[in-house]
Parts: structure tokens; sequence; C-alpha cells
């Protein structure tokens, strides 16, 4: 054993080792601080430290690069691929909107039924009491029909507000909303976009760091003790830079397929490791995208940031479904009501059903998740999405990650 060796030989022996661990733990050392690097260009999410610079995220601590700048990175990441990809009024017009009042008429039934009875408990106590549930179905039967024929007038004006070109929807704002609320979000769609590339460049560092290692233990045995002392730390730093760099250019570099021939025979094609994954990334990209923002809470809470295109829509949405009701009910059934409780109380039972029907509708997570669903299915959201990305130029689709590896790229180096 070691124990057993003469002083010489022991120190021979941890000379030995002290010279095999270079590659080592230039292997380890790189593959560390690369891992490190792209674990601080998404964490922490909010900064962390002693002191912070207004709200930069910079001081004396540290937030990470992605989290830091969140409503950049979103919109210069959604704005590259935005030309190719559908927006509201492409979707919209491929939506019938009988077909969606059918499928959903369960839901919609409940909204309706809901608010006549809030008005009718609050107006008229006593025939709430005393009026059958058939009656109250049929009335609802009435105005789900009526709804159903008059839905195209409704549905028309909703996709001429939400594609105004003054106070319509926006949907870089929307994405951008939802990214700058949730910031682990733009984090989880940057590392699923990017998964395998950031393990390609820890994996890469770790070699390159192994290889640079082995030279420098070529070089270290013929240098003096003070040579060695400047030698590892100084090769060291710039063989990190270089190999950290190295890894990023290969990510994205070439942009377009580079062919490497031999004796005049294609062997393969070189290219960036993010831009060969295109057709993949393509596919993840899109379905991201329907997941996380083509979703009625989200368009909804986005709407509501716009108060001047809100307003209208629930004013449209409102002033259709109570001349739907009233043509139900009919004109003498709305004259009698008017006539028993007097026109200024009927005109608040007409605000108080609007704020119902708003209401019921806003609260109808069903209704929301049935909708969506066949909104989706119909315009082909996610599959228009995903050819369109697969035929981007490839110097265009490079910008869907590299916005993460550009922005404060020296530090990350």
């Amino acid at each position: 054993g070691y124990e057993e060796l003469k002083p010489e030989e022991q120190l021979e022996v941890r000379r030995y080792v002290l010279l095999g661990s270079i590659p080592v733990v230039a292997l380890l050392f790189t593959w560390f601080h690369i891992w490190l690097a792209i674990q601080m260009m998404f964490l922490p999410l909010e900064f962390a430290g002693i002191w912070q610079y207004g709200k930069t995220g910079m001081g004396v601590g540290w937030q990470g690069l992605v989290p830091r700048k969140c409503e950049k990175m979103a919109r210069s990441s959604y704005s590259c691929a935005r030309p190719y990809l559908d927006g509201p009024r492409d979707w919209l017009t491929r939506v019938d909107p009988k077909k969606l009042v059918a499928v959903t008429k369960q839901e919609l039934r409940q909204v309706i039924d809901g608010a006549l009875a809030h008005v009718t408990r609050t107006y008229f106590p006593r025939a709430d009491q005393r009026m059958p549930a058939s009656v109250r179905s049929r009335i609802t039967d009435a105005a789900l029909e009526r709804i159903q024929e008059s839905s195209p007038e409704l549905w028309k004006t909703i996709i001429d507000l939400l594609c105004d070109d003054v106070i319509g929807i926006d949907n870089d704002g929307m994405i951008v909303k939802v990214f700058t609320e949730n910031k682990e979000l733009l984090n989880e769609f940057f590392l699923t976009l990017g998964d395998q590339e950031f393990r390609f460049i820890e994996h890469c560092g770790a070699a390159m760091g192994f290889i640079c290692g082995c030279l420098q233990l070529a070089a270290f045995n013929h240098l003096s003790s003070t040579g060695r002392a400047i030698f590892l730390p100084v090769t060291g730093f710039f063989l990190g830079i270089v190999t950290n760099w190295l890894a990023i250019l290969m990510v994205f570099k070439p942009v377009f397929p580079v062919p490497v021939r031999i004796c005049g025979y294609h062997v393969l094609d070189i290219q960036g490791l993010f831009l060969k994954r295109q057709h993949e990334v393509a596919v993840l990209y899109s379905k991201m995208l329907k997941d996380n923002f083509l979703s009625f809470p989200k368009v909804i809470g986005y709407l509501q940031t716009l108060p001047e295109l809100w307003e209208k829509l629930k004013a449209a949405y409102t002033a259709h479904s109570t001349r739907v009701l009233n043509q139900t009910l009919g004109s003498s059934t709305t004259w009698l009501a008017e006539w028993t409780i007097g026109q200024q109380q009927y005109k608040q039972l007409e605000e108080d059903l609007k704020v119902a029907l708003v209401q019921g509708l806003y609260h109808a997570n069903r209704l929301h998740q049935v909708s969506g669903n066949y909104i989706g299915k119909v315009s082909d959201i996610e599959a228009r999405n995903r050819e369109s990305l697969q035929k981007m130029p490839p110097d265009e689709f490079e910008n869907l990650l590299h916005p993460v590896f550009k922005e404060d790229e020296w530090i990350l180096i």
C-alpha cells in the first residue's frame, strides 16, 4: 500500500496524482462554472442581495438575466416569429358562431338561467317562488335559440373590435404581459426550447475543459515553480472564456447548413445545433403558445388591461344578450314588468341583468374550457403555427432562443 512505500516514492506518487488531477479538475471546473452560468441566467426570479440599484436587478446581489429583462426578452423572442403566426382575425374567422353556441349550449344555459333567477328573485320575489322550473326552462331555451340565430351578428362585432387598428388586441402585448407577470413561465419557455442546447453547452464545455487540461498538463512539466503558479490560473481564465464562447457559437452558427465534402463526396452538413432542430422546436413552440397563452382566462386578463376595448366588448355582449331576452319575453311581458315595479326600478333591473350576464360568463369556467377547445380545434392554431415556424428562414428562426444569449452575453461567458 501507499504507507509501505519509501518517502521519496510517496512523494513521487503524490506528484503523479497531482499532475493527473489537472485535466480532471479542468473538466469538473469547466462543467460546473458553465452549469452555474446557465442557472444564473434564469435564477433567482427576483433580486437576492443586500442592495439593488433602483429596480435594475443589479447591485450587491443577483437576479437572473432572463427574469431581470423579462419584458425585453419576451418581446424580442416573440416578435421575430410574429410575421409567420396567425393573428386573432385568422383564428376567429374560421369559427362558425352558430356551431360555437351549439357546443356550449349547456354552459350558456347555466349563465342565462342564473341571470334570470337573480333578477326574478330580486325584483319579483313572489313570482320567483311560484314560477315553475319548467317555465323558466322554456324561457331559457327560447333565449338560447335566439342567441344561436343572431350569434353571427355578435361574433362579427367582436371580431371587428378585437382586430380594430386603434384599440384592438395585440398578440405581442398579451404574451409579454403574461410573461412579465409570470417570470417562471418565461424561464420554462426558454429552458424547454433550448433544453438540448443548454445540455450541449455543459457537456461540450466539460470535454473542451478536459482537452485543455491535458494541454496544461503537457506544458506544466516544462515550467519552473513560478511559471507553474502563473500558468495554471492564467490559462484557466482564458481557456474558460474560449470554451464558453465556442460552445455558444456552435449552438447558433453556422446559421445555414454548410456541406462538408471529402474527395468530392458529401459527408455531412454543419449547422448550429438549435437550427438543426428547427422542426422539433417549432412543435414545442406552437404547443406552448396554445397551452399557455391562447386560453380564455389569460385572454380575458389581457383584455381587462385595455379599458376602451374591454368596455366596448362588454357593452356589445350585454346589449345583445339583453335584446335577445327582451325579444324572448315579448313586449307585453316587458311592459307588465315595467308597470309592476315602475320605470326607474325596471331600468335598474336591466342594469342588474347585464351585470349578472357578464359575471355569469366570467365565472363559467366550463364554458371557457369548452369554447376554448372548440376554437382551438376549428381554427387549428397549433398545427398552422407549427407549419409556419418550420418554414421560417434559419437566420430568423434562431432569434426564438438567441435573445437569452445575446442579452449580456459577456456576463454569461
